[in-house]
């Protein structure tokens, strides 16, 4: 087929690729034809052969995947008053963060039992947050049609990328807290988990505990914590040492280790941490063991993540969000507002307590610390 003569090539694409999808050989979920493929077989154009894609993907038909390919998608159901409903779930792709990410599992499960009794449907897509996040907002955008509203997940979403779905008219909701506090929200009570948390080590006989944590996206979390940290410390009339308080940048094994070597070139010994992260976890106790210092005798353990952790054949404690009643939260908060909801609809959700057999019970005695007993969070 050679159509470079044809006046109106693009229309002539797209009438081609519209055949090629109802033909049947393309089914929903399967990946459809490249540009390079298309390029080859008709002759013509790139960038012509683009705007006919991306035509098709403006009206549903088609998604496109970063570093993936293009998509079919099922048919757009039609809306039916105010009865059914579509809402975009924006989230960083699985098959770069691992599919067994349970982060954006346990929000879809909470997401589909707050929209599937009510008929609403949900689409996914992804965008990565980084020098990429404006142009993959912008190809977002393109796919989501008036009346339709969008869940943003899991990052500190910048006022930039904010303000590209205010300007083009999308009601939004935010899982975790984002820049601009005119977003509506639903996040984890950091705060109050890590209060908590410090406050049961310190009614376990813990003075000198420490607080790792993560810099970079997860900032108002991780603020929240460590205030929550801090107004623990206070409260039982415990002066905060500045020492004992480390953040890292990456999410490996190394950062945990790098963090035990630096809180303990201070020489302020510790007798608990709380700590951020499933890796940097590991990494930190494996270098504690290297040096002597045993789970729980020695340090007391509880960690901020939602992956299950054993040392030395201990269950690690754990405080951690509940995945699926965020999901749940940001879709009923998304659902009934019909107009874009208020500043004040900010929802924050309690965090779960696992526990674990990583803490123990301290005595204090002649200033050193004695075991006394176990005890479980």
């Amino acid at each position: 087929m050679n159509i470079t003569d044809a006046p109106s090539k693009k229309d002539q694409v797209r009438n081609y690729l519209l055949t090629e999808l109802q033909s049947g050989k393309y089914p929903p979920g399967t990946m459809f034809l490249s540009e390079n493929v298309i390029f080859r077989e008709l002759g013509i154009c790139k960038n012509t052969v683009r705007e006919a894609l991306s035509s098709l993907v403006s009206d549903g038909l088609l998604e496109r995947v970063r570093g993936k390919g293009t998509f079919v998608l099922e048919p757009r159901p039609e809306r039916n008053g105010n009865a059914l409903g579509v809402v975009h779930f924006i989230c960083a792709n699985p098959w770069r963060t691992g599919e067994g990410d349970p982060f954006i599992s346990g929000l879809l499960q909470g997401l589909h039992a707050a929209l599937d009794p009510f008929q609403w449907r949900i689409c996914m897509d992804f965008a990565e947050f980084n020098q990429h996040a404006v142009k993959d907002t912008e190809d977002i955008l393109r796919n989501i049609r008036p009346g339709e509203c969008a869940v943003l997940a899991g990052f500190n979403y910048s006022r930039e990328i904010t303000d590209l779905y205010r300007h083009a008219g999308i009601r939004i909701v935010t899982v975790g807290q984002p820049e601009d506090e005119s977003i509506p929200y639903v996040d984890t009570n950091y705060f109050a988990g890590s209060y908590d948390a410090v406050s049961r080590l310190i009614a376990n006989g813990h003075r000198s505990i420490a607080l790792v944590d993560r810099r970079g996206p997860h900032f108002p979390s991780c603020e929240k914590r460590r205030r929550g940290y801090l107004k623990a410390l206070a409260d039982h009339g415990i002066v905060p040492d500045a020492r004992l308080i480390a953040q890292y940048s990456g999410i490996e094994l190394a950062e945990g280790e790098k963090i035990w070597d630096e809180l303990n070139d201070y020489g302020v010994d510790f007798s608990a941490v709380l700590i951020y992260g499933d890796l940097p976890v590991l990494g930190f106790l494996k270098r504690a063991m290297a040096a002597n210092r045993s789970i729980p005798r020695d340090l007391s353990v509880i960690a901020c993540c939602g992956t299950p952790l054993l040392i030395a054949e201990r269950l690690v404690d754990r405080i951690l969000p509940d995945l699926t009643e965020l999901g749940s939260a940001a879709g009923n908060l998304i659902r009934q507002h019909p107009l874009p909801p208020a500043p004040a609809d900010q929802i924050l959700m309690p965090c779960r307590t696992i526990p674990g057999e990583t803490v123990a019970q301290l005595s204090l005695s002649h200033n050193e610390f004695h075991i006394v007993q176990m005890e479980n969070l």
